[in-house]
């Protein structure tokens, strides 16, 4: 099955930009006031982000998985940092799958999860995932968000049967689908709508296809349509 593609900024989303910040000594952040992003080697004292790590490798089962960053244009360690950076977190994840460009608008590809429109984000020829906002506050919500979009995307059936799957996995996936219907059906308390109530028609109805993948062992029970 041909995945998706998937692009992941990573100041402020994966990565915390704050806590190099924290690192810095006051002489230094005083020299580089206004523009700590020039301050050489910055970028490799950087944590990341909380279920940074752990998010991006349940999305990498779902998706095919790219960077799509930036650098500052007057830091040239910050260049080779971020792929230093990138390997000691992520091992060869991402090798030879980083972008670093002013113009994330020129990548082509399904989903952009970035904190900022800036540098083209905005107008990114997919789906922008604004990291940090009220609809997509941290990694949960993310995760939470992308996996029911690859759901409602591969919901043929002959796809299914052609899946390689145990069924923890397959108990895993029906148990994300059911969370994401409570979160539907709280939605509809506060803003019903025709759109909504066709989502949650499909979600049931994608529901009971894994129920029969999972056969008579799953204690989840189907969705009369």
């Amino acid at each position: 099955m041909l995945m998706r593609k998937l692009f992941f900024d990573m100041d402020g989303v994966l990565v915390n930009f704050q806590s190099g910040i924290d690192k810095l000594s006051e002489e230094t952040k005083r020299e580089y006031e206004g523009r700590l992003d020039e301050v050489p080697g910055i970028f490799s004292l950087m944590d990341p982000m909380p279920h940074a790590v752990e998010a991006v490798q349940v999305l990498s089962e779902y998706y095919d998985i790219y960077i799509l960053s930036t650098a500052p244009w007057n830091n040239p360690s910050a260049w080779s940092d971020k792929i230093v950076w990138l390997t000691k977190h992520f091992g060869d994840t991402f090798k030879k799958r980083v972008i670093l460009t002013h113009c994330k608008n020129l990548c082509d590809g399904d989903f952009l999860v970035d904190d900022r429109a800036k540098n083209g984000a905005s107008e990114f020829p997919g789906e922008w995932v604004q990291f940090g906002s009220e609809r997509y506050p941290d990694w949960e919500e993310v995760t939470r968000y992308l996996i029911s979009e690859t759901f409602f995307y591969d919901e043929d059936n002959e796809k299914l049967k052609r899946r390689k799957m145990d069924y923890a996995m397959v108990e895993k996936t029906i148990k994300t689908l059911d969370d994401y219907m409570k979160v539907l059906n709280a939605q509809c308390e506060t803003e019903y709508s025709k759109e909504l109530q066709s989502k949650i028609l499909k979600l049931a109805s994608l529901t009971n296809k894994w129920l029969e993948v999972a056969g008579e062992e799953s204690e989840t029970s189907g969705y009369d349509i």
